[in-house]
């Protein structure tokens, strides 16, 4: 059973990220925040010069890059320290000083692009082509390419400041989903008659306790806390969404989707083809629940039993010691280089391991150019923790590469590509656990545990991006969105993807509001990479398994590229193309195969 999360005082040193790799003490960011706040001024000062020649184009860059890179660091430490504890108002004043120097450095930018774009073309490509410009010339082909969305560098100032005034949706969602609905959610008894109360981080955990009933308590008292919050909740989604359109609208784009789209260089079809293709294949996740809701004993399924293994009896709990070295022995394919840095990391403190009153719910890999690629985690001791260490770890040593291997101005990769390295390692993890175990009922555990990769990877992610555009389009052909109507569609959606095994009784109908808690909602057309990565991982890792010459090396040069390229030549690079239906096609015969597996070793 899981416990109540402690106070951040209480977490051992141990267990917790080591910002002091960044500032030593909150003085020394103190001083860089107030560097950082005299930045605009120098950032407007430099107007008029990128016109200029390529020479002082080249000065302007490396002033503004460096200027970048400060502020960077600046509001990764601040955004760090408030996630750790986000009811601790210093670290949301820390965040609050950030964000209000970054907005005021980007409106003092604002001038930036278009002034860049006021060059005539065939000049401003002789100068990229000059020697000391080409190294930023994928930077420039960027902008020159934006120029149909650019707008006077006016405009663009002030969209750069209505940043400040929107920004605060996501804020408000993120103090009322980790801050004060998990302060009413109630508490539960276990079977051994302890109280525990619920929270983000063991919410999943506890629906996976083999007690019904259990679940039953644990999926209802939770949820009628969200249903209590709809309304608010989906003003501020409402607020979101508006946020997006306008910046799209602001700048012409033809809808919330393409300008989210546009600057990884990916068309509509691409989104579009993902949410058909995963409808033609729905029937094989719900053969999955028929096979679950048969092993189960049930006559009808609830959406509280999905969390729940298949496979009875198998209830493996991992250290978080033993967890890193599940990880980092499933990696070793991917070199010697690979498994000590990621080793050396996890010893030097990269990882803020467990859950703490207040503390950002799920899990992220952050960090800047100038710190370790650090790991946000709720880490509970289960399979699924593994796995999600295993996935951050992905990122991490993406970033690690990258920041090696890229100047700055080329180091940043595109999240698109990000969810190819994190759901690598989850593969890779799955295989090493299955081949290192003869017992057939675990075998079967980790084959149901690598289907439940592809309902939350490839099925549920799509589904919210199904969910992501309808919203947006609504509110695109001027409607609103209540809580009412929002749940309705969500539910419809739930529904879809899930198919005949399910009751979808009362208890069931609670999941309507299920949309009020994702905090990737507020990330603008975010979750569908998840579904397109988990496509494309599932080709590389089999390549990699199957020791296709040159996968590895290949798969390594693509983490190692940053965002030197597009993301989707990036891809093409490992074999993968996300224009074509291959991808995701690849990936449903893998789960195919496996479902396959399941119901011959549960026939046994």
């Amino acid at each position: 059973m899981s416990t109540e999360p402690v106070a951040r005082k209480d977490v051992k040193i141990a267990d917790t990220w080591d910002l002091s790799i960044m500032y030593p003490t909150e003085d020394h960011w103190q001083k860089d925040l107030e560097e950082c706040s005299k930045l605009p001024e120098k950032m407007t000062a430099l107007r008029g010069k990128a016109s200029e020649s390529a020479e002082t184009l080249l000065s302007t860059i490396e002033t503004i890059l460096e200027a970048t890179r400060k502020i960077e660091k600046v509001m990764t430490y601040a955004h760090m320290v408030n996630d750790q504890d986000l009811s601790d108002p210093r670290g949301s004043e820390m965040n609050q000083k950030a964000m209000d120097v970054i907005t005021r450095i980007s409106a003092s930018l604002s001038w930036f692009n278009p002034e860049v774009l006021s060059v005539p073309e065939e000049e401003i490509k002789k100068w990229i082509s000059s020697t000391p410009l080409k190294q930023y010339d994928a930077w420039l082909e960027d902008i020159l390419r934006n120029r149909p969305y650019t707008l006077t560098a006016g405009e663009e100032k002030i969209l750069a400041l209505a940043s400040d005034a929107t920004r605060g949706f996501m804020g408000a969602f993120g103090k009322l989903n980790n801050v004060d609905i998990p302060a009413r959610l109630p508490e539960v008894e276990g079977p051994d008659g302890r109280k525990v109360k619920l929270s983000h981080g063991n919410f999943i955990p506890m629906l996976q306790e083999p007690d019904r009933d259990l679940r039953k308590r644990v999926f209802k008292g939770f949820y009628n806390e969200m249903s209590g919050n709809t309304e608010t909740l989906g003003a501020i989604l409402d607020g979101q969404v508006r946020t997006n359109i306008f910046r799209s609208r602001a700048r012409s784009f033809p809808s919330a989707l393409e300008s989210s789209l546009f600057n990884d260089r990916v068309n509509r079809n691409v989104y579009e083809s993902l949410i058909s293709s995963v409808h033609q294949n729905l029937h094989l996740m719900h053969r999955y629940y028929r096979l679950k809701k048969r092993s189960m004993g049930l006559e009808r399924m609830n959406l509280s039993d999905v969390y729940t293994p298949t496979v009875c009896g198998v209830d493996r709990k991992y250290s978080i010691t033993e967890g890193e070295e599940m990880v980092l022995a499933a990696v070793k394919p991917l070199g010697s280089e690979y498994v000590n840095t990621l080793s050396n990391g996890l010893k030097s403190r990269w990882v803020d391991r467990y859950e703490n009153k207040g503390k950002r719910s799920g899990a992220y890999s952050g960090g800047c150019y100038d710190s370790p690629p650090y790991m946000l985690l709720n880490y509970s001791g289960t399979l699924d923790s593994v796995f999600t260490l295993a996935h951050e770890a992905g990122h991490s040593m993406h970033s690690w590469l990258s920041r090696k291997n890229q100047p700055y101005h080329s180091s940043d990769y595109k999240i698109l590509v990000a969810e190819v390295a994190s759901i690598t390692n989850e593969i890779l993890l799955a295989h090493h656990l299955k081949k290192n175990t003869t017992e057939a009922d675990v075998i079967a555990y980790l084959v149901d545990s690598q289907i439940n990769d592809f309902r939350t990877t490839l099925f549920r992610q799509t589904m919210f991006a199904e969910f992501e555009l309808i919203i947006h389009e609504r509110v695109e052909s001027g409607e609103s969105l209540s809580a009412a109507w929002l749940s309705e569609k969500y539910m419809e959606l739930v529904k879809l993807y899930h198919g005949d095994a399910f009751e979808f009784d009362t208890e069931d109908q609670l999941i309507k509001t299920e949309w009020a808690r994702i905090p990737h909602f507020y990330y603008n057309f975010y979750v569908y990479k998840y579904a397109t990565g988990m496509a494309s991982a599932a080709s590389i890792g089999r390549r990699i398994l199957e020791g296709v010459p040159e996968s590895v090396e290949k798969y390594l040069g693509f983490l190692s590229s940053g965002g030197s390229r597009p993301p989707l030549d990036l891809l093409r690079g490992t074999g993968i193309d996300l224009e074509t239906p291959e991808p995701v096609n690849d990936a449903m015969k893998m789960l195919d195969g496996l479902v396959t597996e399941l119901e011959t070793k549960l026939a046994d």
